[in-house]
């Protein structure tokens, strides 16, 4: 029995094994292209998803972002106190929405105030130089009446004796400085243990309760604002040097294989961001809006439609568009092109 293949037999088994590298190779990359050319398929070349006029272009299949999305957590490691909101709230800036345990803060503030708020050293330290300078005055004027009376080293200890007092009251002054700044310190460290929100928003999800430990970082809850929406589109290649940050821009719901009456309204806005990188898929431009979502009809994850006008630079009238950096959105029944 032969225990070893032929020389032809062990080149066969080789060439066979290669092949099969070889068609598994290309297997796998005509799947991973498969699979890049369905993405792009699903996403559109920016060119066939764009129309034009004059003075504007509409993009198709933009996406609607939240500009203002974050998930708040503690700066300090503790045990969570109060949560105020639940999921839904409506809460304010810069109210106190989640608070830690916090009653060693309390109490190192306490103990910091009654420090800066001591003044004993102070008027200890003024009295002192006060009977010391009326020493060295009554010594000096012995000597005018009757020359020696007091020696030399005598007159000097009674002045040192004045300075170390009045110095004394200088560090008593600077102490006393240092214990405010000391309450400031405490402050600001008593403010770490609460969570203020930091826009006008709703929270989305609440990820831990009242009574449970968190670590510096842990996310605590989510908060988001529906007041202002991100629209991304792409822009293609012809069109980037036309399409300038501030131009006005109409924005509508483009929901696939529907026909809803919230379609047709139309939100106003103006182009933010206009990228100078161009994607390898979509073959266009990121471009980005902001647009007032009045009533919250524009939701995230929706796809939209978008008409930029070029040269039109977008304007703001009314509370909502001067709080929203000249932004304004209004509603009505045209459909764009």
């Amino acid at each position: 029995m032969r225990l070893f293949p032929s020389k032809w037999s062990w080149l066969a088994m080789t060439a066979l094994s290669l092949g099969v590298v070889v068609v598994g190779s290309k297997g796998s990359q005509a799947w991973q292209n498969s699979k890049t050319q369905r993405a792009f398929e699903d996403e559109g070349d920016a060119e066939s998803q764009t129309q034009r006029g004059p003075g504007w272009l509409s993009l198709n299949k933009c996406h609607i972002k939240l500009v203002h999305s974050v998930v708040l957590g503690s700066d300090r490691p503790g045990v969570i106190a109060y949560m105020e909101p639940k999921e839904g709230d409506e809460v304010r800036a810069q109210q106190k929405i989640v608070g830690m345990l916090d009653g060693g803060a309390q109490a190192a503030l306490k103990i910091a105030q009654q420090k800066a708020e001591n003044e004993v050293q102070i008027k200890f330290a003024k009295v002192s130089a006060e009977v010391a300078k009326a020493e060295y005055d009554k010594n000096v004027e012995a000597n005018k009446q009757v020359k020696g009376t007091v020696t030399f080293v005598e007159l000097e200890r009674a002045r040192l004796n004045w300075q170390k007092a009045v110095l004394q009251g200088e560090n008593a002054e600077f102490e006393q400085k240092v214990a405010k700044l000391e309450v400031e310190k405490a402050t600001e460290d008593l403010k770490t243990f609460h969570i203020e929100a930091p826009f006008d928003g709703v929270v989305r999800k609440i990820l831990k309760q009242k009574g449970e430990p968190v670590s510096q970082g842990t996310p605590i809850l989510e908060l988001i604002s529906t007041r202002t929406v991100k629209v991304e589109g792409y822009v293609p290649i012809e069109d980037l040097w036309s399409v300038k940050k501030g131009d006005a821009v109409e924005v509508q719901i483009d929901i696939p294989n529907r026909d809803l009456e919230i379609e047709k309204e139309i939100f106003e806005g103006k182009v933010v961001f206009v990228d100078r990188t161009v994607s390898p898929v979509t073959h266009g431009a990121r471009v980005s809006a902001e647009v007032i979502n009045t009533g919250d009809r524009l939701i995230e994850g929706l796809y939209a439609k978008m008409k930029i006008k070029h040269g039109q630079r977008g304007t703001a009238k009314g509370a909502d568009a001067r709080s929203s950096n000249g932004i304004k959105q209004t509603g009505g029944s045209r459909v764009l092109p």
